[in-house]
């Protein structure tokens, strides 16, 4: 695989500025402000949008991009893989362990239910909101595809389209702030360490055929 840095300067620019703007709307909101405020802000087309678009991080799509890897690019497969994994580790321990049970914004906001906008077919959860495993598994995917491409063009596009799976989860009211931007951090740093752990691999010749492209 290519001998180069796990994102170049420029991404890294935008993770910067997406840190520190999320960073910074964290510390001048209360818990809930940005749910309540995006919620008044429904659309017919939002709601058509971030309906669908959510699905991005539900881990087919990690699991397709695999299954492709699989087949053309053992290193970026076995590269994938372990970062999935890694990802499934932060998000269970947090989810199931440290803040099991922590209420959703359906609950949270119980008594303003008359006044919230809820997105129709979506099955909005009440409990394990901390953090967004959708955000995860979609930072997780555009990273490992983003240290691997070399367009820019597709890279801050894989990274937009990441950060709105976790704006769709808060859209449809089954995150907070806080848990989008914690499972973005998670899926980032899965990616990063699996890109470490594959990296003395870079040069080996067999990994960089896959099931249908072995010589």
């Amino acid at each position: 695989m290519e001998n180069r840095p796990f994102i170049d300067k420029g991404m890294q620019w935008l993770v910067l500025a997406y840190v520190l703007a999320f960073s910074v709307l964290m510390f001048l909101t209360n818990h809930g402000d940005f749910v309540l405020w995006l919620n008044d802000r429904h659309t017919t087309f939002g709601d058509f949008f971030f309906r669908y678009w959510t699905h991005v991080g539900d881990g087919v799509l990690l699991g397709i991009v695999a299954l492709y890897f699989l087949l053309t690019n053992l290193y970026r497969f076995y590269y994938m893989l372990i970062a999935i994994a890694l990802q499934t580790v932060f998000v269970h321990i947090f989810k199931q362990w440290l803040f099991a049970g922590e209420p959703r914004p359906k609950t949270f906001f119980a008594e303003q239910l008359d006044h919230l906008n809820f997105v129709d077919g979506v099955n909005v959860r009440g409990f394990d909101s901390f953090p967004s495993g959708h955000t995860a598994s979609a930072f997780t995917l555009a990273f490992v595809l983003i240290s691997i491409c070399k367009n820019k063009t597709l890279n801050v596009s894989f990274f937009i389209a990441a950060v709105l799976v976790g704006i769709s989860r808060v859209y449809i009211l089954q995150h907070f702030l806080r848990d989008i931007y914690i499972g973005s951090v998670f899926g980032v740093l899965a990616a990063l360490l699996a890109w470490y752990i594959m990296k003395p691999y870079t040069d080996r010749p067999k990994l960089q055929n896959g099931l249908l492209k072995k010589k």
